[in-house]
């Protein structure tokens, strides 16, 4: 009886450490396959992200080589532009007098175009300038130039025999040694004058003195220069021809 007890206890011991041995290969396993499944994730993942690396560099490269192949072909177009205006600028410096009218004129006519001017319309005017024909006398007279601080009635030049035309003038108060504000005006400032046609047209000139204008009224062109007069007053010349 003793015998066969003892026969059952190595039985089970064999048994229970079969058992603890499939245990430990199961888990084993599930760690082993674990591993190495992560490992073929990481090393997917690594390969995909490095692939993905390389074809972002490849198109940066061959971005950078285009933006360097425009600048160049910008860097030479530059040259060509440069080259070709020194080129124009000579030509036209060998045609153009060294000096006088013809070249101011010239030059003058170059900024307008570059202002917008219409060329039509600039051509229009050169070939409607004509010499002054059957201009009258020269006519000098004088009116007060209007400040903030002139007590009194507007003053004005009326010219034409109709007295076609009205000339007033505005400035700035000439200032006292202790910086108030005098009636008269100060000369050494702008000074605005004004032109106004009995039609109602109104056109006004602005700048130091002297000032320069010319207006046409009906079949007469009359023109005018206004300079410093006396105390308060500005000194208008004027005179008229035919037009056109």
């Amino acid at each position: 009886m003793v015998h066969k007890n003892s026969y059952n206890i190595r039985k089970r011991y064999r048994e229970r450490s079969r058992q603890r041995t499939a245990a430990f290969l199961k888990v084993a396993g599930f760690f082993l396959v674990t591993a190495l499944l992560a490992g073929w994730i990481g090393r997917n993942y690594n390969e995909s992200r490095q692939a993905t690396l390389q074809k972002k560099l490849a198109e940066n490269r061959t971005e950078i080589l285009k933006l360097q192949e425009e600048l160049l072909e910008a860097r030479a177009q530059a040259q060509t532009a440069s080259a070709r205006y020194t080129q124009l600028k000579d030509e036209i410096s060998k045609e153009l007098p060294n000096e006088g009218p013809l070249r101011e004129l010239v030059a003058m006519m170059r900024d307008r175009l570059d202002e917008g001017m219409d060329p039509e319309r600039l051509e229009f005017i050169i070939l409607s300038a004509r010499p002054p024909r059957n201009c009258s006398d020269p006519v000098t007279r004088r009116f007060i130039v209007k400040t903030p601080a002139l007590k009194g009635p507007d003053s004005a030049v009326n010219i034409g025999a109709d007295e076609e035309i009205s000339v007033s003038g505005s400035g700035t108060a000439a200032k006292s040694k202790e910086g108030d504000a005098e009636a008269w005006f100060d000369p050494a400032k702008s000074v605005a004058i004004a032109f106004k046609t009995k039609s109602g047209l109104v056109e006004t000139k602005e700048g130091n003195l002297p000032i320069y204008h010319s207006l046409v009224v009906g079949d007469k062109e009359y023109r005018f220069s206004i300079e410093e007069g006396v105390q308060s007053f500005a000194k208008i010349t004027f005179d008229h021809c035919d037009y056109p």
